[in-house]
């Protein structure tokens, strides 16, 4: 039998390391494959846009309400989702590689956030809890709070002092990282469904259930503004790199497009034949994905106000988009149980 050499070894050890973290067993488990070089993503080359990788969610389960989240690392290094029943996983981007779990057994969870040092993760869903977990070992750090009803969605500020998070049937609180009580709620039309903040993080974005997309004072939890336009539920909202935009998506099928400064509406996106359930800024804030109950992830010229391409791949409808920081790789997750990273690979 052919021995190895030690530079095969040693270049081995990465990925055994992440598949023994993971629980999987290395004698069995496929070599995962590297990702091929990819362009980033501009208006020009949407249309190449290609599925590159399919990430399965292990032990899932789709839960009874349709939720996910996911959510790159700072360095594009990493992704976390939260997606029905699962351990929530957390990847090797190169790789596809699951590094670790922060989950013993299965959990609805079906939200997540990333530090924006890297550091940590929170998430939570239907236990009610906002749980903190340390990236480097897995960890539960500690609970940072709970809430009334499921836990929809969590959001970081810029600097990683506080945490928004909203609840389904209850309301938006604002989390003090050195508190135990939250620092702030608003209550408005119980029923929440996305936010986001601001890049300056003065502001918060929401989307609702019944009180369609608004904004919110970051420091006082204070309604800045209602905003006019859907009058269905708003399933996701993501401000632009600048801040100056607010994109919104909303079970009218409808993308909306605000200025932030004068709450006036730009913009209107037409083109799914589905809800739009998740909605994401590119880095440079020239490209919108979304996605979407018809199955596909929609790219989109901002400054065109035009469509610029469909895919499709998933096997249920798309919940949630988010760009790398790199802006090579959108990630997409589903109801099927799977994320999809979508890339233009370099000719």
């Amino acid at each position: 039998m052919k021995t190895m050499s030690r530079r095969a070894i040693l270049a081995l050890i990465p990925v055994l390391a992440c598949m023994a973290v993971a629980g999987a067993d290395p004698a069995s488990s496929p070599m995962p494959e590297s990702l091929p070089p990819l362009e980033q993503i501009t208006a020009e080359n949407a249309g190449r846009l290609r599925l590159v990788r399919t990430l399965e969610i292990a032990d899932y389960r789709r839960g009874a309400i349709s939720q996910c989240s996911l959510a790159f690392g700072p360095g594009g290094k990493l992704l976390v989702a939260a997606c029905g029943e699962s351990r929530v996983p957390i990847w090797d981007v190169a790789t596809g590689a699951v590094v670790r779990f922060l989950y013993a057994a299965p959990q609805h969870i079906v939200a997540c956030a990333f530090s924006p040092d890297g550091k940590s993760v929170a998430s939570g869903g239907f236990d009610r809890e906002i749980a903190l977990w340390d990236v480097g070992t897995g960890e539960r750090m500690r609970t940072v709070g709970a809430l009334d009803s499921p836990i929809w969605e969590l959001a970081f500020s810029q600097d990683g002092r506080t945490l928004a998070s909203c609840g389904l049937a209850s309301d938006i609180r604002l989390w003090d990282q050195g508190q135990k009580d939250a620092k702030w709620s608003y209550r408005g039309v119980p029923g929440y469904l996305s936010v986001a903040f601001s890049s300056a993080g003065g502001t918060i974005g929401y989307g609702s259930r019944w009180d369609g997309a608004g904004l919110l004072d970051a420091r006082t939890g204070e309604l800045v503004r209602k905003l006019r336009g859907p009058r269905s539920p708003v399933g996701d909202v993501a401000f632009s790199p600048s801040g100056d935009l607010l994109a919104a998506g909303a079970d009218d099928n409808v993308i909306y497009l605000w200025n932030t400064a004068t709450y006036e509406l730009v913009a209107t996106f037409q083109g799914h034949r589905g809800y739009v359930n998740g909605v994401a800024f590119s880095p440079d804030g020239s490209l919108l994905a979304s996605g979407s109950h018809d199955k596909t992830l929609g790219i989109w010229d901002v400054s065109g106000r035009q469509l610029l391409a469909t895919f499709q791949g998933h096997q249920d409808v798309v919940l949630r988009v988010a760009f790398s920081p790199d802006g090579r790789l959108i990630a997409s997750t589903s109801w099927d149980g799977t994320l999809r990273l979508w890339g233009v690979p370099e000719e």
